[in-house]
């Protein structure tokens, strides 16, 4: 009798511990990784939409083609891994990946019109995908919020994850900032109504730098992570003290281009730093 108790308490055992490390991570990755991830769609949405219209703007060459094709691939890839593991999700992770996939299709076939009068498409196309994928990661987050209450894991751990959605956002609104100056300067160029267009600049510029002030007081932050923030403050101050031109659309394309690229990149590397730890 007594082995029989033993051996059910036994089998209890493993059966919580698998359902433990079942509700504790995203199929066979971690939430922190799962919110990264799908953080990046938000971002892919974005830098296909900008690198289209700076080729509509009249930009060209290798490298400008490279950052295209490769933002597709990732963005396929990137949905492909979420899918494969999101078995094991809530309704609503699982409903959204569908949206994200049929949203994705829909805006591949618009890019394919490359004549100027498809500007308000592609933008309009980009944010609808956008929303869709910034809802995928709060319902990432939203799940992994219930599953450590569940399993009574730090509050620490969930700011990881909430840190990780704050910090991913910030490589989206730097390719969002790429892509309404460049819609700014097309309105502008085609005489088309551009006022509200151009008003985005200045609203995503001022989101980015609150942002900015509260990652740079997080109690996450290490050594190495203040010092890539630092980064992105010497890139804000370039943007700043040229303000007025900025706000004006007087800049260089190519130069907002690369200035966003870098702290794209830059925040790249300090959510994939709050995705370690």
């Amino acid at each position: 009798m007594k082995k029989h108790t033993y051996l059910m308490a036994f089998v209890l055992i493993l059966i919580q511990t698998s359902l433990t490390a079942q509700n504790n991570s995203f199929g066979k990755i971690s939430y922190n990784k799962a919110t990264n991830i799908s953080g990046k769609q938000r971002m892919l949405s974005q830098k296909i939409a900008k690198v289209r219209l700076l080729k509509l703007a009249g930009a060209s060459g290798s490298e400008l083609n490279k950052e295209y094709n490769s933002s597709l691939q990732l963005f396929q890839r990137n949905l492909s891994i979420l899918e494969a593991n999101s078995k094991q999700s809530s309704a609503k992770v699982k409903s959204l990946l569908k949206k994200e996939s049929t949203l994705f299709n829909k805006f591949k076939a618009i890019l394919i019109n490359k004549s100027l009068q498809n500007i308000n498409p592609i933008i309009e196309s980009s944010n609808t995908l956008l929303k869709t994928c910034h809802a995928l990661v709060l319902a990432i987050e939203e799940d992994s919020k219930y599953n450590k209450e569940y399993l009574n894991e730090s509050k620490i751990e969930q700011n990881k994850v909430t840190t990780i959605n704050k910090s991913g956002k910030q490589r989206m609104l730097s390719q969002r900032l790429c892509l309404y100056y460049t819609a700014c300067r097309l309105y502008r160029k085609e005489k088309l109504n551009y006022k509200n267009i151009c008003n985005q600049v200045e609203n995503i510029f001022n989101e980015m730098n609150d942002t900015l002030n509260l990652l740079l007081i997080s109690d996450l932050n290490t050594s190495e992570i203040e010092e890539n923030i630092g980064k992105i403050l010497s890139l804000f101050s370039h943007i700043e003290n040229n303000k007025r031109d900025f706000i004006n659309n007087k800049l260089p394309l190519i130069e907002i281009m690369n200035t966003t690229n870098q702290i794209t990149n830059t925040y790249n590397v300090i959510t994939g730093q709050y995705t370690s730890l």
